[in-house]
């Protein structure tokens, strides 16, 4: 059975980053992210992803929504060369219906400044493009590289919460979309 390659639907650029739709070809590249036990510490249950079947069904997950919302979180790919490095991007939160914010990279990627690049470049997509009024992002406590991230994109602390499902608490940041804090009048 032959299967036709999926379209690359680019999102956006920035100097050495471009964000893509995630695709079943990617399967593969996610998983050495998803599986390190490093990356995965502040994602998801702080344990890295056991097999690549959890991955292909987090991909069509994603690519349900990139149908149904036209977002989701999307592949952060190098310019050069195409190497997919990490994911950026949004999903909804089931228990609250808040938008959620958040990245990862591949270890061997730490340092170069990726998230600092492609975030901010991410974060406006959202709120121009999707009308987001503000977006949350929740991290661990003792994950002081993403604290300062946060900081930098305008995110606000907005205190400590034990997610649904989970045991540890979280930190939790709001970014209000600029456009909307405009429009705001005092009730």
């Amino acid at each position: 059975m032959t299967r036709e390659r999926e379209v690359l639907t680019h999102i956006l650029e920035t100097e050495r980053l471009a964000l893509r739709e995630w695709t079943a070809d990617d399967a593969e590249a996610l998983f050495a992210m998803m599986g390190d036990a490093e990356v995965m510490r502040y994602v998801d249950v702080g344990k890295p992803w056991e097999d690549v079947a959890r991955v292909r069904e987090w991909i069509g997950r994603v690519r349900e929504s990139y149908r149904t919302r036209g977002w989701s979180r999307w592949a952060v790919v190098e310019k050069e060369g195409g190497l997919v490095v990490g994911s950026c991007g949004f999903v909804r939160l089931p228990w609250s219906g808040e938008i959620d914010f958040g990245y990862m990279f591949r270890r061997d990627r730490w340092g170069r400044g990726y998230a600092s690049e492609i975030t901010p470049a991410a974060l406006r997509h959202g709120f121009e493009r999707y009308g987001f009024p503000e977006v949350v992002a929740s991290i661990a406590p003792e994950n002081a590289p993403s604290r300062r991230v946060l900081e930098k994109l305008g995110f606000v602390y907005r205190g400590n919460e034990v997610m649904p499902g989970e045991t540890e608490e979280s930190e939790i940041f709001v970014a209000a979309n600029p456009a909307a804090a405009r429009g705001r009048t005092s009730v």
